[in-house]
């Protein structure tokens, strides 16, 4: 009788046997078995065939986002100027008036909401949309793009025509009190919130709320470098590393853009109204920062767009959405590691399974397929051995924006972990003991 039993015990362990084998032949598309006889191996794969590796970025010299600063302040329309000519301007004035500024503590620079500290002498006066000073006797002066010394001289020359003022005994002064400013808008996808926050990698922020700021910046201080001075600095962790200037000439064109389309008009050079600015390039790219293009007029924007660079987890492991890191490369038992798994563990998740003494997930998942979008469109299947992965560095491939990363187990895997599944935990020993009366 005890013969029998184990008779039947036998012919259940090789039916099992049989119909996994059977499965696993039929191609049934059992999702812990891995099809991956058509995917490239890693360790075959040239590293120069994708994209730079981020740890080899480099930050830009952020004083190319700047501009040079004259010598001398060249005077341009909006420029407000104290203007004082002995007995002209003012009219009937014996003593040289002075213009008292002051400026409250604390007060913000950009945008300028008041005067600059410390006295001039003369009156107030805006140079006008032409570049003109209106003053008394002379009427207009053209003083657009002169020095203030300049400037001393076209009003000393224009009373001495006049003659108005006797030759020699002129008393001019010209100061600047405000210099004119270009009012642009700066605009941020990245977080305003100075507090630093740690979650975890799959919990991926879906709500997000980025910052808008309007500044004015004084003349040859209306560049980039000083928008994002002037609005929080460089941009966060959750932005990209780069930036566009979009110009005002650029809403002629109503069409909607995001931050793909900018790009894309942005490399192709089809719209010179938007310029993109990287601020950190790797070896690989060759950068130049035209100076025209980082000086701001009035009505530009300035755009720091979110960063939307992920890789998707599935098969065996927690299908999630889990965010790259910026500045770092990770290869993939990283981003098995990053995705709640561990490489080395039953199935690549944990030993627990050990603990609760089921056989059916001895043998651990060591086959990674990665799908690859290329730049034309096309996917690439890549097979990893993470047994192999784990003594060859060329295995351990950097995981890429967009890949799908699927844990799977090999053949043999799944023909074990099938057959201890079906069988229990407690069919094998009990298989394989005969009764000693039977011999």
């Amino acid at each position: 009788m005890i013969r029998t039993n184990a008779s039947r015990r036998m012919a259940n362990v090789t039916l099992a046997v049989t119909m996994t084998a059977a499965l696993l032949g039929a191609g049934t598309g059992c999702h812990l078995v891995s099809s991956a006889k058509d995917a490239i191996p890693a360790h075959r794969l040239d590293p120069s065939l994708f994209d730079c590796p981020r740890e080899s970025m480099v930050p830009i010299s952020y004083a190319a986002l700047g501009q040079e600063r004259p010598p001398q302040h060249l005077i341009g329309a909006g420029d407000t100027l104290s203007v004082f000519v002995f007995g002209v301007f003012p009219a009937n004035e014996e003593e040289t008036p002075v213009q008292q500024r002051s400026q409250a503590i604390n007060q913000r620079y950009y945008p300028p909401r008041g005067t600059v500290v410390g006295p001039t002498t003369g009156l107030p006066i805006r140079v006008d949309e032409r570049g003109m000073l209106e003053l008394p006797l002379v009427g207009a002066l053209s003083v657009a793009g002169k020095t203030i010394p300049e400037a001393v001289d076209v009003i000393r020359k224009a009373y001495g025509e006049k003659q108005v003022l006797k030759a020699g005994s002129e008393r001019i002064s010209v100061d600047l009190i405000v210099p004119r400013v270009r009012r642009v808008v700066v605009l941020r996808q990245d977080t305003p919130d100075p507090r630093v926050a740690l979650v975890p990698p799959q919990a991926n922020a879906e709500i997000h709320r980025g910052s808008g700021e309007v500044i004015d910046l004084p003349i040859y201080e209306n560049d980039v470098l000083h928008a994002l001075a002037a609005t929080g600095g460089l941009p966060g962790t959750d932005a990209a590393r780069e930036l566009y200037v979009i110009r005002r000439e650029a809403a002629e064109n109503t069409a909607f853009m995001n931050a793909e389309m900018l790009q894309t008009l942005a490399t192709s050079g089809s719209n010179p109204n938007i310029i993109r600015i990287p601020l950190a390039v790797t070896p690989c790219e060759t950068v130049t920062i035209p100076p025209a293009s980082t000086i701001l007029h009035d009505g530009d924007v300035v755009f720091v767009p979110q960063r939307h660079e992920y890789f998707v987890t599935g098969g065996l492991l927690p299908g999630s959405r889990i965010a790259l890191p910026r500045d770092e490369d990770i290869d993939v038992i990283e981003a098995i590691a990053m995705a709640t798994g561990s490489a080395g563990g039953p199935l690549g998740l944990s030993g627990a399974v050990l603990a609760s003494g089921n056989p059916g997930y001895i043998c651990e998942a060591t086959r990674v397929k990665i799908l690859r979008k290329l730049p034309d469109g096309r996917q690439l299947a890549i097979r990893v051995d993470l047994d192999r992965a784990m003594t060859d560095p060329k295995e351990r491939i950097r995981i890429l924006p967009d890949d799908v990363v699927l844990v799977h187990q090999k053949p043999a895997q799944s023909f074990v972990n099938t057959t201890m599944n079906w069988l229990g935990g407690q069919w094998i020993p009990n298989a394989f003991i005969l009764n000693g009366n039977d011999d």
